[in-house]
């Protein structure tokens, strides 16, 4: 069972770790060293508050840090907000046939789809198929996971390996 300074030491150094802007195997290095360096400030006699008082708060560590490996840090790559905004366009897209045909006739998109005008007072008897306004859903569909999976694939590409 762990106490609450050890709870708190925890969430600390969890902290620390989401805000390094390193890539994976750099990242779990220097969170061993941090942890190699709090155990050792224990052993010299340093309370928890000490210890937190001379590495500063999370966000100043975490900074401290990401300075000290500027040469291994990430890049954001723009090209994932792209894919992220074609993601969202497609979704909007699909929302939008589906909403605008329910709130204008009250029907699904199935029903819509089914509607067709079948002949005429003065002449020939026409026929007009209608087709549902969102008819190519499973285009939008691919087009949304295809930006999604952009967005993923894209996330952390631009970290330099560790050396």
């Amino acid at each position: 069972m762990m106490t609450e300074a050890q709870k708190k030491m925890k969430r600390y150094m969890s902290s620390i770790e989401r805000k390094l802007n390193l890539p994976r195997d750099v990242k779990k290095r220097v969170m061993t060293d941090l942890m190699t360096s709090v155990a050792a400030r224990r052993e010299a006699g340093l309370t928890d508050e000490e210890i937190y008082g001379e590495l500063g708060s999370a966000e100043k560590a975490a900074a401290d840090l990401n300075e000290q490996m500027k040469e291994f840090a990430c890049r954001g790559n723009p090209w994932r907000f792209v894919f992220l905004a074609i993601a969202l366009l497609a979704l909007l897209r699909m929302l939008c046939g589906v909403l605008i045909t329910h709130m204008l006739t009250g029907m699904t998109q199935n029903e819509a789809a089914s509607i067709g005008i079948i002949g005429g007072a003065d002449g020939p008897t026409a026929v007009f198929v209608t087709s549902s306004p969102g008819g190519n859903t499973w285009f939008w569909l691919l087009v949304m996971i295809a930006g999604i999976a952009g967005f993923l694939l894209l996330r952390r590409r631009d970290c330099k390996a560790a050396k």
